[in-house]
C-alpha cells in the first residue's frame, strides 16, 4: 500500500501521537497508509487545540498534509 505523509507543526520537538501511538517528531515528515487518524502531542499537555482528526490521502513527500498546534498560554 503506498504511504501518505503528515507534517505536525509545533514551535519546538514534540513526540507525536497518531490515534494514540507515539509516532514520530514534530516538523519532519511522518509516513502513514492512507486513512482517517487522531492527531495530538505528547506530554505536557501545554498545547491547543487537544487533537485534531484527519482524513489523509492524495499527498506526497514534497506536498504533505500540514496539521498545526499552537502552544497554550
Amino acid at each position: 500500500m503506498p504511504y501518505e505523509y503528515l507534517v505536525v507543526l509545533f514551535p519546538r520537538s514534540r513526540r507525536v501521537k497518531v490515534n494514540g501511538k507515539l509516532m514520530g517528531r514534530t516538523n519532519t515528515r511522518l509516513e502513514l497508509e492512507r486513512g482517517e487518524y487522531d492527531i495530538s502531542l505528547g506530554p505536557p499537555e501545554n498545547y491547543t487545540p487537544a487533537q485534531q482528526t484527519v482524513d489523509l490521502r492524495d499527498t506526497a513527500p514534497l506536498t504533505p498534509m500540514m496539521v498545526e498546534f499552537k502552544e497554550a498560554r
